[in-house]
């Protein structure tokens, strides 16, 4: 539908201009080409996201989502939450009764299921129980519009609940890093034991605060929820159905480090576009609601320097791009300067920008490779916990 929607505005635009200079006066003319046309694809594209949101997504089906994750190397699951909305997590690694627990928060553009297929085997081998929750919108989750960060802390205690867990780590990648920041944060020491960041960001608040480079700008500051933001379904479609466009894995050769990804770990960009159906299982609009949301990626309820976990780990790239590297080396240095909480820092240039810390030796992380989660272990057992 995408596609021929898109088709069919170039060529009212096309033929719009076109019909202004055969039909009008010039001064008339170029006041419709520049003002008219304009107007008009705005409206069209508005139109159709207001059809493409009212839709809803598409139900949600538990066995396929079993099935999805045993295929990953998984267990499929799910909790009901008290406002109605379902949050889909993947259980993996050691199933004894001793094993750490560590849950594991996907980036943007992927779901629960990338984590898994990274992680299954490795949690095993550690004995260490991983939980991987989908953020809302993602994967097999719900749609939440007008969530901020400081929430998704109540879906993962919901979660913990669920698979009666009490002390755990957790790990985030990139939009992950802020939702595991604010699952530290609500948690505090005594439960959330550990905290991982891989290739992190820091919110408007602290870049402001700061002067770091911040691309909160980027996103319109209006409601996501607000009908004139109706736009934000079309790009979704784009993005995410749209032949030779979709998925946006199949482009990530061409960003920063992407070339030498490709050459020399070719599976992480193949996981990332095969999660890429995963992502978007239940409908794009899901994407629509939460990525191009400025509230939820810049405005997140809470602040990061209230964080006590006493275990940080913060992996940040001298050449990420997407994740700003005078970001990563703030929360670095904050980290390592607060009393009581024992680091792990790594700050690498390795030509491989925001996937420097991805699975280096094959699709799944390996224990040949030091990884955040075998890193968090170890700080934990420091401490004898």
């Amino acid at each position: 539908m995408i596609t021929i929607f898109t088709l069919l505005l170039v060529v009212w635009i096309v033929g719009a201009i076109a019909a202004s200079f055969l039909c009008l006066p010039l001064l008339p003319a170029i006041g419709a080409a520049v003002v008219g046309v304009p107007f008009g694809a705005w409206l069209a594209v508005t139109l159709y996201g207001l059809w493409r949101r009212a839709q809803g997504q598409i139900p949600f089906d538990a066995a396929a989502q079993e099935r999805d994750a045993a295929r990953l190397g998984g267990e499929g699951r799910h909790v009901t939450m008290d406002d109605g909305r379902i949050v889909e997590y993947l259980v993996y690694g050691s199933k004894r009764a001793d094993a750490k627990v560590v849950v594991h928060i996907h980036g943007a553009g992927m779901s629960a299921g990338a984590y898994c297929q990274m992680y299954a085997s490795l949690c095993e081998e550690l004995n260490v129980k991983g939980i991987a929750p989908s953020m809302p919108g993602y994967g097999y989750s719900d749609i939440r519009p007008g969530r901020l960060i400081v929430d998704f802390p109540l879906d993962v205690d919901a979660i913990l609940k669920a698979e009666g867990v009490g002390k755990f780590m957790v790990e985030g990648l990139s939009l992950g890093t802020a939702h595991a920041m604010a699952v530290a944060w609500h948690f505090g020491p005594d439960r959330c034991v550990a905290m991982g960041l891989n290739a992190p960001y820091v919110g408007e608040q602290i870049c402001r605060e700061y002067d770091l480079k911040n691309d909160a700008d980027m996103l319109p500051k209006t409601d996501a929820r607000a009908w004139y933001q109706a736009w934000n379904f079309f790009v979704a479609d784009l993005m995410w159905s749209a032949p030779l466009l979709s998925p946006p894995g199949r482009h990530m050769p061409s960003l920063a480090g992407g070339k030498k990804v490709a050459a020399e770990r070719p599976w992480v960009f193949k996981m990332f576009e095969e999660d890429g159906a995963r992502v978007v299982v239940r409908g794009t609009q899901g994407q629509a609601w939460d990525q191009f949301s400025y509230e939820m990626n810049t405005l997140w309820g809470f602040d990061p320097r209230e964080i006590v976990t006493r275990n940080v780990a913060v992996w940040w790239a001298r050449d990420d791009v997407p994740a700003p590297p005078e970001h990563g080396e703030w929360l670095a240095n904050y980290f390592s300067a607060k009393e009581g909480i024992k680091t792990d820092v790594r700050d690498e240039d390795a030509g491989f920008s925001h996937f420097t810390y991805c699975p280096s030796l094959g699709p799944g992380y390996q224990s040949g490779e030091r990884t955040l989660t075998k890193t968090m272990y170890d700080l934990c057992a420091q401490e004898g916990r």
